[in-house]
């Protein structure tokens, strides 16, 4: 692929709004979480870093739907769809991980996917909010 103006300003749009929309909902949702107690202003900074993997984690999937290839053009509803179901998946398994380790662990205001056994707040993120990060660029883009 020959990286254009178009690709590059795409890549940055993803990585941007996903970013901002991943900041959002972790700060938002760090509340299910017991390492996160505390204001919402304590759950903006603690979220940071984590937003910023996250928006790493967006643009990887992006690339593996094809994103990076169609970077100039837009993604066909079905990698769309398919960025949303990786994204589920891969949440799943990351968030099995990180509860077998210790790395964090729900409280009760986490609803649980019972046949998986994680966090919905989490499995729904990491569907819905790559999808919306890359359309939107797309819709900015235009």
């Amino acid at each position: 692929m020959i990286l254009t103006k178009d690709s590059v300003v795409t890549f940055v749009g993803v990585f941007v709004l996903a970013f901002l929309f991943h900041w959002a909902w972790e700060a938002v949702h760090a509340a299910a979480f017991v390492e996160s107690n505390g204001t919402f202003a304590f759950r903006l900074w603690h979220c940071l870093p984590m937003a910023v993997s996250d928006a790493a984690w967006t643009l990887a999937l992006w690339a593996v739907v094809g994103g990076l290839a169609q970077a100039s053009g837009r993604l066909p509803a079905s990698r769309l769809v398919l960025l949303g179901l990786l994204g589920a998946v891969t949440a799943v398994a990351v968030e099995r991980i990180a509860l077998a380790t210790g790395r964090w662990t729900y409280n009760s205001l986490m609803p649980i996917v019972p046949l998986v056994q994680v966090g919905l707040w989490p499995v729904l993120q990491m569907t819905l909010l790559p999808v919306l990060s890359v359309w939107l660029s797309e819709q900015l883009r235009r």
